[in-house]
């Protein structure tokens, strides 16, 4: 197995995390590894090192040999991963952010970066100006909602450590200043300790007694000391007790915000974190402390092959920023060259790896759109390709020819060739089935070449031949009868049983038209909910809205159940914007335009992009300008 590179991302955040798009156009989100019959007792895969964890996550490896992400027991084709995708396209549309306030974000943390290059030049004293204007900047910085709060957590993992540092520094100077005051006490105890046994010596040598006149002991004295030195060394033994406990604490506090700094690909505040910490822990030990058993431990030291340091966070963090720019400047090098494919895998990476950078943040709208209708002509191969269409994925891929002058179209196109061929050889086989009377097997490989290609264009041939079908009266009279009745739901249900209808050129029109009216519904109602879903506050609305354009320009939508339950759905989740409508339509039948406009324009509120509202606007503004009351 070629050597994989981790990449420090949230699982949960991204799924699997990133590379080049594959040339492979399977959308079903199966595992290759699903799809290739290997599984975890795979004798080929024993002995395999499985991926390391980090606080109980797994993280992805990326094999950029062959595009696939190993994760979670499984392997992925990351290029066709849902997550993957719905990132990328929710990237795709949202505006570059570069608007002022963003600006100077990006500005601010770009000069914290820069005192950091100084800050490390230098041995500065824990609270030095430096120190205080990159902690004050970071405060500063969390300020904006993009940053999410990391700013001013890294701030206050700053100051949590300094504190405790300072702490320690004055339980220092306390210990010195009581061992001032013991060597003090020591001196007066040996003092009077001696005065004791010199005066003792003389009364005995007079021949008085130690209690007679003109002698005083200094014992209690000295017992007193001897008690006051006690304490004060027990004092001193409490605070580097202290000092001893509260420093190991506070740098797992804070290795612990840059570790997760790293990991949630904010890498410019992990930089920062990192040089910092060596000016706000000076005893030169920078090794993160990490159980050597644990898998965060296994992880950094599968990386750099040393033991996890601040420094390797730097060195990580350092390497990604350039990654992520790197990646960004080829993104730029291939559209100058048309080469979308090569320019989307690279914003991919870019994306992924680094999606709160500079550079991939301020990526111009023009290059997202060029990048996004390419993206949507791949979705739509892989759409067509589910629906067998083989005639549009060969359109599609002349299309992206033209995009990308490196594209191989070669896949697609031997795909599409194969199957359209299958589809011929079965409905000729079937018109041969037909001709030898063998009714049971005409059906059979008839339904074989329509389901391998539905718009087999060869399936309308030989007429002849099918109008011997005539005595499938009985599914034709039903048929009739379902459709009179507009029970179409029934028809597309079972329209493999009602395929045969088709070969009547009395029928053929009316069963066509069903099958693509109920699934051109299906198709919409599934949009409409990938819409809506993907967008809670406008989608519900754009949603009701589409549905009741249909309904008003085909009374037919009306009478199908699903169509009619998704739209009462609908305009029940967007309420606010259906009751807007319905009051500037009453407001205007009552010949109350004002009331008529301003709903309108409330609707439009809550649906900026509404044609409804828009146009009710217009026709209402037209009224009152008219003075047609």
């Amino acid at each position: 197995m070629k050597a994989l590179h981790i990449l420090p991302l949230i699982p949960l955040v991204l799924g699997a995390a990133v590379a080049q798009m594959p040339n492979s156009f399977d959308a079903s989100g199966r595992s290759t590894q699903a799809q290739s019959g290997v599984t975890n007792d795979d004798p080929n895969r024993v002995g395999e090192t499985p991926p390391p964890q980090i606080f109980g996550m797994e993280l992805p490896l990326l094999d950029p040999s062959n595009d696939t992400m190993s994760y979670g027991g499984g392997k992925f084709d990351i290029g066709n991963n849902a997550l993957v995708r719905e990132r990328f396209e929710k990237y795709l549309s949202q505006a570059p952010d570069d608007t002022e306030q963003s600006r100077l974000y990006r500005k601010n943390l770009e000069e914290i970066l820069r005192y950091t290059q100084r800050y490390t030049k230098r041995s500065d004293t824990i609270g030095s100006k430096t120190l205080v204007k990159i902690g004050t900047g970071l405060y500063d910085l969390s300020a904006y909602p993009g940053d999410g709060g990391q700013a001013g957590a890294l701030a206050s993992a700053i100051v949590s450590a300094l504190d405790v540092q300072r702490a320690n520094r004055r339980r220092d100077n306390a210990n010195a200043e009581l061992d001032k005051e013991i060597d003090k006490l020591i001196s007066k105890t040996n003092t009077l300790t001696n005065q004791n046994t010199q005066k003792g010596s003389r009364s005995s040598k007079t021949g008085r007694g130690g209690g007679g006149s003109g002698y005083t002991s200094h014992t209690y004295l000295i017992a007193a000391n001897t008690s006051k030195i006690a304490e004060k060394k027990a004092k001193q033994g409490a605070n580097e007790a202290s000092s001893q406990a509260s420093l190991p604490i506070a740098k797992v506090n804070y290795q612990a915000v840059v570790v997760g700094l790293l990991l949630q690909r904010r890498y410019d505040h992990a930089v920062i974190g990192a040089r910092v910490y060596r000016h706000v822990f000076k005893d030169g030990n920078t090794r993160v402390d990490l159980d050597k058993e644990s898998d965060a431990y296994k992880m950094f030291t599968g990386i750099s092959g040393m033991p996890p340091t601040i420094n390797t966070i730097d060195t990580m963090a350092s390497n990604a920023r350039r990654e992520v720019d790197q990646s960004i400047d080829a993104v730029y090098g291939a559209l100058a060259q048309n080469k979308l494919g090569e320019a989307t895998n690279r914003l991919i990476t870019a994306v992924a790896t680094g999606e709160y950078m500079q550079s991939v943040a301020t990526f111009p709208a023009k290059e997202r759109q060029r990048i996004a209708e390419y993206w949507r002509l791949r979705k739509r191969a892989l759409t067509s390709l589910n629906a067998r269409d083989y005639a549009t994925v060969e359109q599609i891929a002349t299309e992206m020819k033209k995009m990308d002058v490196d594209f191989d179209d070669s896949l697609l196109l031997t795909h599409t060739t194969g199957k359209k061929r299958q589809s011929d050889f079965a409905l000729r086989a079937a018109q041969k089935a037909l001709r030898e009377g063998n009714e049971e097997e005409f059906k059979r490989l008839a339904t074989e070449a329509a389901i391998i290609w539905p718009r087999n264009p060869n399936l309308d041939k030989g007429e002849k031949e099918i109008a011997r079908l005539d005595s499938y009266e009985p599914q034709k009279e039903e048929f009739r009868v379902l459709y009179d009745r507009k029970d179409f739901r029934t028809i597309y249900k079972e329209r493999e049983r009602f395929e045969v209808v088709a070969f009547d050129p009395e029928l053929k029109k009316k069963y066509t038209e069903v099958i693509e009216h109920v699934g051109r519904i299906d198709a919409m109602l599934a949009e409409l909910k990938s819409v809506a879903e993907q967008d809670r506050t406008i989608g519900p609305s754009a949603a009701y809205e589409k549905l009741y354009e249909m309904k008003e320009a085909d009374s037919r939508y009306a009478e199908d159940k699903p169509f009619m339950d998704e739209f009462n759905r609908y305009a029940s989740e967007a309420h606010d914007f259906v009751t807007a409508l319905r009051d500037a339509a009453d407001a205007a039948s009552r010949s109350e335009y004002g009331s008529a406009l301003s709903c309108y324009y409330r609707a439009r509120c809550f649906f900026p992009k509404s044609n409804l509202a828009n146009k009710g606007i217009k026709t209402v503004t037209q009224v009152i300008v008219d003075a047609q009351y």
